[in-house]
């Protein structure tokens, strides 16, 4: 009995390794979002893996620079950034190639939403 679970859990555990594996969130991406108030923007984000981290330069439509950090894989970030007076989170999942997700900033009471598409 002791054989026949050790064998079906190794042939579980199998399965979620052959699964295929999505993009490293690595590179140069086109934004296009919906702040929390219901305005549309329009940015770019560049995101840099740094050891077991990765750090985020979100450049604005006005040229404005935003730096994040983040910590996840190649299904999701979970990020934090900051802007002068400004600090917030994001978390982002990838979905169709491009990566989708919410974010809001300190004492927001909604959320706004971010599609990332490779450059």
């Amino acid at each position: 009995m002791k054989t026949s679970f050790f064998a079906a859990l190794v042939a579980v555990a199998g399965i979620g390794v052959a699964g295929p594996a999505l993009a490293d969130p690595a590179g140069s991406y086109d934004i296009s979002g919906v702040n929390p108030d219901g305005t549309q923007y329009e940015a770019s984000v560049l995101v840099a893996k740094i050891g077991d981290a990765f750090t985020l330069t979100y450049t604005l439509g006005n040229g404005s620079k935003v730096s994040g950090t983040a910590i996840g894989d190649d299904d999701v970030l979970a990020i934090g950034y900051a802007e002068k007076d400004d600090t917030g989170v994001a978390l982002m999942f990838s979905e169709d190639d491009k990566w989708k997700g919410v974010w809001t900033y300190l004492g927001a009471k909604t959320l706004g939403t971010e599609e990332w598409t490779p450059q």
